[in-house]
């Protein structure tokens, strides 16, 4: 047998069984209450008969009493009332005589302690030996019997014959059904009634908690995030497993702001630095070209003036680079695909930085096979990918290494690398390199005017396009930056 999944359906069923074992009990109590009501009911309604019966004189005879008159006498006062049994008992309990035959009895004396409690007074139902069986007992009544010239002492009439004929049996046994059976179907109506209000209300508010907390944990995800597991049992297992989810999610939610809040602390010391040096060196070139009491020579002013002019567009690229990370973040950057021939664009980004690379003494080439090779993405977006990332393989290559820009394709796909000759990273650098404001050499980033913005905006844009980006580096063995784009529109 399944149990049922839900808790209301558990605790209706604990209700069901519990009034199917409450009503089997109270069957069982009617049972024996009206047996024990119908016992004393016999028993005080006849409590004097036996006193009446000997008041009567019925067991006297015009003949001389002897043990064949006193057994006539009891056979006629048994026929005049056949739903008793009539004995004599002397004073020992022992038989005198007896409406039932010797044959019929299975013992010949009776205990006299019951008859004594009879005779004194006490209260209904008193039980007594029924010589008809040999362990049983029944309600009788009795009173003493003093005859002359007879041995018997007390006379003992049983009750009980009347509860063993058939149709008053069945009387009582349909009347005790029927009035039971009433009482059970109204308190059975009334039970299932409460209980299942009770139940429903009580169930209720956790079925409300769990669809509030599933709620949450969709919401807790995030629009990409893993759909709501589907679990199973009860109310109350389901709650747990949510609770033990949400706790888990939030424990990692607490460690993913630590990480972030340092993130924080450490991207405003480091704008603060990158942003200092610039306008510190902007300021004093600016105040020196406004002083008066020292002219400057023309020459002098050109450099002064050109010097300001590399601070200010260096202020004005970290400026630029924080509003495309905060766009990113924002989602207020969408890609707009298209299929292009990546060889073309390629072509273009490497020209741009060839002067760059002649100038520091790197050799920058291009591999693109085959040429007419396409991919579907964002061209304004991905030449803003390959622009840093091949600006940072040339800031990390010393002079005399090479760069190389390649793009090849995998299946439906096309994988695009950028591999330098560079000094390369240990793992826990290259974990890291793609974080904001992260940079491995502090004081040659600032030199350059990078602030560790380049590569977490690559990350970003390859993300709108559905993809990511892989560092394959060891330290001294360069490094190369790779990622894959559809070939063609998918779908």
């Amino acid at each position: 047998m399944r149990l049922p999944r839900t808790l209301f359906g558990r605790l209706l069923l604990v209700f069901l069984l519990f009034g199917i074992v409450m009503t089997a009990a109270l069957l069982y109590v009617m049972q024996v209450s009206h047996s024990q009501f119908h016992r004393e009911f016999d028993q005080t309604v006849n409590r004097d008969l036996a006193r009446r019966y000997v008041a009567a004189n019925f067991l006297l005879t015009d003949r001389n009493l002897t043990a064949s008159s006193l057994h006539q006498g009891i056979k006629k006062l048994a026929a005049a009332n056949p739903e008793i049994d009539i004995y004599l008992l002397d004073d020992t309990g022992g038989i005198v005589a007896a409406s039932v035959p010797e044959v019929g009895r299975h013992r010949n004396r009776v205990d006299l302690q019951p008859i004594k409690e009879f005779i004194a007074g006490r209260a209904a139902p008193i039980l007594g030996d029924n010589p008809r069986d040999e362990s049983g007992k029944d309600v009788f009544s009795a009173a003493p019997f003093h005859v002359a010239d007879c041995p018997a002492d007390y006379l003992y009439l049983v009750l009980g014959r009347a509860e063993d004929a058939p149709g008053a049996s069945r009387m009582r046994n349909t009347f005790a059904i029927r009035e039971g059976a009433g009482i059970i179907v109204l308190a059975a109506a009334l039970s299932v009634a409460l209980s299942l209000i009770f139940l429903r209300l009580l169930t209720r508010r956790l079925s409300v908690l769990e669809r509030t907390m599933s709620r949450f944990e969709s919401l807790s995800a995030g629009p990409n995030g893993v759909a709501p597991k589907r679990r199973g049992g009860d109310e109350i297992d389901r709650l747990e497993a949510l609770f033990r989810d949400l706790a888990a999610r939030i424990e990692a939610q607490m460690a993913q702001l630590q990480s972030v809040d340092a993130a924080r602390r450490e991207m405003l010391a480091n704008l603060s630095h990158d942003l200092r040096t610039p306008i510190t060196t902007l300021l004093a070139h600016l105040e020196s070209l406004q002083m008066d009491e020292q002219p400057l020579s023309e020459q002098e002013r050109r450099e002064y003036v050109a010097v300001a002019m590399r601070q200010s567009k260096r202020v004005a690229k970290l400026v630029d680079q924080l509003l495309e990370a905060a766009k990113l973040d924002a989602r207020q950057i969408v890609a707009n695909p298209e299929s292009f021939p990546v060889g073309d664009l390629l072509q273009d980004v490497v020209q741009k930085f060839a002067l760059v690379a002649r100038e520091r003494g790197i050799d920058l080439t291009l591999s693109v096979a085959p040429a007419h090779l396409r991919v579907y993405a964002d061209i304004v977006l991905l030449e803003r990918v390959l622009d840093n990332l091949i600006d940072n393989a040339l800031r990390h290559t010393p002079q005399g290494g090479h760069v190389t820009v390649s793009a090849g394709p995998n299946g439906e796909r096309v994988v695009l690398a950028v591999t330098d000759s560079g000094s390369g990273m240990t793992p826990e650098e290259a974990a890291r390199v793609f974080d904001r404001f992260y940079r491995g050499d502090l004081g040659r980033s600032t030199t350059s005017g990078q602030a560790g913005l380049g590569l977490a905006i690559v990350r970003g844009i390859l993300e709108l396009h559905g993809t990511t980006i892989a560092i394959d580096t060891r330290p001294g063995q360069g490094a190369t930056f790779r990622f894959d784009l559809p070939g063609r529109p998918v779908g």
